[in-house]
């Protein structure tokens, strides 16, 4: 999509490829050098290492971030609709080739062709070779340096918005123009009551009222430009910094949200709406109203000096008015965004747990939990926006004591001839148009304390460290050898009770061994797992990779070469092909049919309304608990990694489609760790251990199956 706020238009400049496979690279590098980069070919085949086959969209999708973009994958039937593309963009192209669509003009698309160079085509030969894939990059707000500062503010998030400044600039003139021609207005209506009412003259008054229409008529179109403009660069900021703050919000580690609800951080996201609304309209068009006050002031001065003191010291004292509400209001307001929390939270959990709600027939006193945290929130509101009800009156008041004794003044300079009807009343215009404007101004610069509120709750996601950089590349790593916990010790709590101490395991990946870590529930073995899929940090101890750290062998890389199934996971409310691809496009579809195939749900999913593009979720009933474990699996399997990681994933089944799912997965390359209560699932393994007391200890396989056979 277009931000429509960026401003110029990148240049791109031809990079070409020296092997045909290296398309991808060379037009990320062109895009790269178009947005300030500096790049060459050889430093892009150091950041990626292309095979043989080339690059997919996923590939590129994911060097974009290396390059500080957002990417978005679009499919594009209608080349009508690329008019609306944020270019320079990367198309398909003749199905197996990469370029760049640099810009579109006078019907005619000109790209640059890696293997090539520059190229334009009309639209019947650009439709012939253009493959309909399009992926579109945008710059992204740089979150880290955001981060960085000590505390963030609500000019860090405007600065940080690409053509932000642009964008206040044409608001600008825009305002400004609008605002002097307002105030022209009045100036024509002293002309027509002190000229051409005492004189009959019609000519002039046809003169007049032309320029006056003229005059209304460019000003309605100004303000509709201006608010053309305004709403452009709201949706555009919203876009991009909503999206750049939940993007840096999902690479936080999993703590973060461990010891958050949900319903916490999608209340801060909507704070993300408070700020782009003030930063593109109530604060550039306060910018604008303070130029144009100044003109007003100084056209009043010319009426009468006298009378236009009044007018300031009116302000003067409906400022204060204002500030005396001012703190009480911005508390109100913080009471109020914690209350919207804890209720939006309450209700997610409500929803989350229908089915026990209704089991235990406690509808009622789940509502009322949920209405009394609800009222909480409405009574704090009230009360935020009573104390603002309460400032405009106080301001009301003192304001009308001004107009009365401006036109007390007024009046008696009219009557002494010092001044014209037509002057009282154009200096009563212009005094309208100037209060509207002052007030306008000081509610926004004072509504910067109640925007900084929203700021500090954004503050909490944004200065999170994330586990890995935004721009972090991945180099094609494959674990060799194995996988090994150290002396890891994993504590949660208060106390930090320590659940799991000084454990040490080794996983031979190169054999595609397979280990079972069984113990009792509370024992600490999922949470040993989720240490061993990079997801947990011990508490003390190190995972090594190859015989070398995590953190050197690389996290990105790392997660590449495992899959997982948690305790807790669930599927996504998607189809089941993107369930089991993880919404990666460059999976065949052959792929997930074997994936379904090995975990015996070929026949149940056949048999849904719409096969494998049935939308399925965790909450509801087109599959069965039992079902949504094998799914589960499936998504591993798919994936083909080199290490397996698997959480209860027999609960809930059979021993008969348990031992099928067992015998299905234990044969397949990679290596297996299970995690599980149940000690038949060691009839499965090579080796296992028992998690008792933070004590993990190596069980004797053999020995256990004969003691069960005996049982």
């Amino acid at each position: 999509m277009r931000l429509p706020f960026f401003s110029g238009k990148p240049t791109v400049h031809t990079v070409l490829q020296n092997e045909a496979q290296e398309c991808g690279l060379a037009c990320m590098a062109m895009i790269a050098n178009a947005y300030g980069h500096n790049v060459n070919m050889p430093y892009m085949r150091s950041v990626h290492q292309v095979s043989g086959g080339g690059m997919s969209l996923a590939e590129l999708y994911n060097l974009a971030g290396v390059f500080g973009f957002d990417a978005r994958g679009l499919a594009v039937q209608n080349t009508d609709e690329m008019d609306a593309l944020k270019l320079p963009a990367i198309l398909h192209w003749e199905g197996q080739h990469y370029v760049v669509l640099e810009r579109i003009s006078g019907g005619r698309f000109y790209i640059q062709d890696p293997s090539i160079g520059p190229r334009a085509f009309d639209r019947d030969d650009f439709e012939r070779y253009f493959s309909g894939v399009v992926l579109e990059l945008e710059p992204r707000i740089a979150m880290d340096k955001i981060a960085a500062k000590d505390g963030l503010t609500f000019w860090d998030v405007v600065k940080s918005t690409n053509g932000f400044r642009e964008a206040v600039r044409r608001i600008l003139i825009v305002s400004t123009a609008v605002g002097i021609l307002a105030l022209a207005t009045p100036i024509l209506l002293q002309i027509s009551l002190d000229f051409v009412l005492p004189q009959s003259d019609i000519d002039l008054l046809g003169v007049l009222t032309i320029g006056l229409c003229a005059l209304l008529l460019f000003e309605a179109v100004g303000r509709w430009l201006r608010d053309v403009i305004i709403l452009r660069t709201s949706v555009g900021m919203q876009v991009q910094f909503t999206r750049s703050v939940v993007g840096h919000g999902l690479r936080l580690p999993l703590r973060y949200f461990e010891a958050r609800h949900p319903g916490d951080f999608v209340t801060r996201m909507e704070s993300i709406d408070q700020v782009k609304a003030f930063a593109s309209d109530g604060l550039v068009r306060s910018i604008a109203d303070a130029f144009v006050s100044v003109l007003s002031v100084a056209l009043m001065f010319y009426y009468s000096t006298s009378m236009t003191l009044m007018v300031l010291a009116t302000l003067v004292l409906a400022i204060g008015a204002r500030a005396l509400y001012m703190a009480r209001t911005r508390d109100a307001t913080n009471e109020s965004l914690a209350a919207r929390t804890v209720e939006v939270s309450t209700l997610l959990d409500g929803l989350d747990r229908i089915s026990t709600i209704k089991a235990h027939n406690v509808s009622g006193r789940f509502e009322q939990r949920w209405f009394e945290k609800m009222a909480r929130f409405a009574s704090r509101d009230f009360l935020s926006r009573k104390l603002q009800i309460d400032a405009q009156l106080l301001i009301h008041i003192v304001v009308m004591a001004g107009t009365v004794a401006t036109l007390y003044a007024g009046v008696a300079a009219v009557l002494t001839n010092k001044m014209t009807i037509g002057m009282l009343y154009a200096f009563f215009a212009l005094r309208g148009t100037f209060f509207l404007m002052a007030d306008t101004l000081t509610v926004n610069l004072m509504h910067l304390t109640v925007i900084g509120s929203h700021v500090r709750r954004l503050e909490d996601v944004i200065q999170a460290d994330p586990e890995m950089a935004s721009g972090a590349t991945a180099i094609r790593k494959t674990i060799r050898k194995d996988v090994t916990i150290k002396d890891v010790s994993i504590s949660f709590g208060r106390d930090e009770r320590p659940v799991v101490v000084n454990a040490g395991l080794t996983v031979d990946v190169e054999r595609n061994e397979r280990i079972a870590i069984i113990g009792e529930s509370g024992s600490g073995k999922s949470s040993l797992l989720k240490v061993i899929a990079s997801v947990a940090d011990p508490t003390s101890g190190s995972v090594l990779v190859d015989g070398q750290p995590l953190s050197r062998f690389g996290l990105i890389e790392y997660r590449n070469n495992i899959g997982a199934v948690f305790a807790e996971d669930g599927l996504f409310q998607a189809t089941i092909v993107e369930n089991v691809s993880m919404f990666d496009p460059d999976v065949p579809l052959d792929r997930v049919q074997e994936a379904l195939e090995l975990v015996g749900l070929t026949s149940e999913i056949d048999a849904l309304p719409q096969g494998l593009a049935t939308i399925v979720a965790n909450n509801n009933t087109l599959l069965s608990t039992g079902q949504r474990r094998r799914l589960l699996a499936a998504r591993v399997i798919c994936r083909k990694p080199k290490l397996m990681l698997f959480d209860e994933i027999t609960a809930n089944l059979d021993a008969r489609t348990e031992h099928a799912l067992l015998e299905a997965i234990c044969p397949l390359p990679g290596a297996k760790v299970f995690v599980t209560h149940s000690e038949r699932l060691l009839d499965y393994v090579d080796r296992a251990y028992r998690l008792k007391d933070g004590k993990l200890e190596p069980v004797d396989v053999q020995q256990a199956g004969a003691k069960r056979a005996a049982e």
